[in-house]
């Protein structure tokens, strides 16, 4: 193992060990808390509005940023379960790539992976679009045949979108798989389209696949891989559902945000009260979408099948146990 790799597993081994030293610190047995570790900055923002909906009057929540998947892993495997009951402590995870990489993640009960690539993914709908074009840019008042033509748009870009970054996805998914340290957020979708009348569109330059993963290529300083692999390998990750699942959450919601701000742009083409587009009620970009945009999402199936599974479950035997004080 090289300097670089050893100094990697160091810096994530301090990350996990700085996040469980956080949670001691702010773990109280006998209060009304529940806690959990997720990933990264933006995570509490998805997370924490959709578990506290399910939660009682009094009992707060305090969710602690791992810094990583892994680190969220090794802090779960460490876990003193005998010291902390299991459905105070869960734990957060993006899915990712796992279904061509490792396989299945292990299936503990106060781990919750999500359904796609990340939880961005569960953002991107059309349901999350029409509150964000209305509730943050201004754009209300559309009848049912204007929000039909806002919504016939946004799927078509949303499919285009799909199809054209998923060459891209076969190449991520060849490198990581040669287990290659690679930032993906080097990968920028802004560079291969553009938006005329709130439709997408690849640019001339990006229309073939192979000027797309060569481009990704050279964002990552990498090169790209056989033809018979990569044709292989996109092909596994259509055949997996990849279109609708694994795209790169970060992918979608640049997407997301762009389709947003253009269908308000062009909104005279398909609202006649609109001679212009209304005046934003909030700066929205990607830099600043997710504390924006989360709450406006609608929670998936099994985030609440895993809230109540574990944290309700846990308040509702602390509240039945005898001699148990939770500070109410």
């Amino acid at each position: 193992m090289d300097i670089e790799m050893l100094q990697i597993h160091a810096n994530a081994l301090q990350s996990s060990i700085t996040a469980y030293h956080e949670f001691l610190i702010c773990y109280k047995p006998t209060e009304c808390i529940v806690y959990g570790f997720v990933e990264g900055n933006e995570d509490p923002m998805f997370y924490r509005g959709l578990i506290e909906s399910h939660l009682p009057e009094g009992w707060e929540l305090i969710l602690i940023r791992a810094g990583s998947r892994d680190n969220v892993l090794a802090i779960f495997q460490d876990m003193d379960w005998i010291r902390f009951p299991s459905k105070q402590v869960c734990f957060f995870i993006d899915r990712d790539l796992s279904e061509f990489l490792e396989g299945e993640l292990c299936s503990e009960s106060n781990l919750y992976v999500t359904d796609n690539y990340s939880i961005e993914n569960d953002i991107v709908t059309f349901g999350t679009l029409k509150r964000v074009i209305e509730e943050v840019l201004g754009v209300t008042g559309l009848n049912v045949i204007e929000i039909g033509k806002v919504e016939k748009i946004f799927k078509y870009n949303d499919s285009i979108f799909r199809e054209a970054m998923a060459p891209v996805m076969g190449q991520i998914l060849l490198w990581r798989r040669a287990t290659k340290k690679v930032n993906l957020d080097n990968i920028q979708p802004k560079d291969f389209f553009t938006f005329v009348d709130a439709k997408i569109m690849l640019k001339k330059e990006y229309t073939s696949s192979d000027a797309r993963v060569q481009h990704a290529a050279i964002c990552l300083n990498d090169i790209v891989s056989p033809f018979h692999e990569l044709a292989a390998s996109e092909a596994e990750f259509r055949k997996k559902d990849g279109l609708k699942k694994y795209i790169r959450g970060k992918y979608l919601l640049w997407f997301f945000v762009q389709c947003a701000l253009e269908i308000h742009t062009a909104i005279p083409n398909f609202c006649e009260k609109y001679s212009s587009p209304p005046k934003h009620r909030v700066g929205l970009g990607v830099g600043n979408c997710m504390p924006i945009i989360a709450p406006r999402a609608r929670c998936p199936a099994s985030l609440d099948h895993f809230v109540d599974c574990n944290y309700v479950e846990y308040i509702k035997e602390i509240k039945t146990a005898p001699h148990v004080s939770t500070g109410l």
